[in-house]
């Protein structure tokens, strides 16, 4: 059904922009709340949920290797959540 080249881009993530990365990368309050620490998450955790969180808008689904998810998307994520910085 798809091919080679559909597959890795499904698994993967493309490159993103500045514009994209300040766009869909900032997470929402609904974003933080969902991801609550009280919840008995920790912050590696609550970080990988965020960032699925603020790909989806982006990409319209998360691709299956998060961990190769754009370092520039991962990290605005989490130096925003660590001073303080999201809603």
């Amino acid at each position: 059904m798809f091919s080679e080249e559909q597959l890795e881009q499904l698994r993967s993530f493309p490159e993103i922009s500045a514009d994209e990365l300040i766009r869909y990368f900032t997470p929402t309050s609904a974003d933080v709340a969902f991801v609550d620490p009280g919840k008995g998450r920790g912050p590696v955790d609550q970080l990988g949920m965020l960032v699925q969180l603020c790909t989806l808008p982006w990409l319209g689904f998360v691709p299956d290797d998060v961990g190769s998810a754009p370092p520039a998307a991962v990290d605005r994520v989490a130096q925003l959540r660590e001073l303080g910085l999201t809603p």
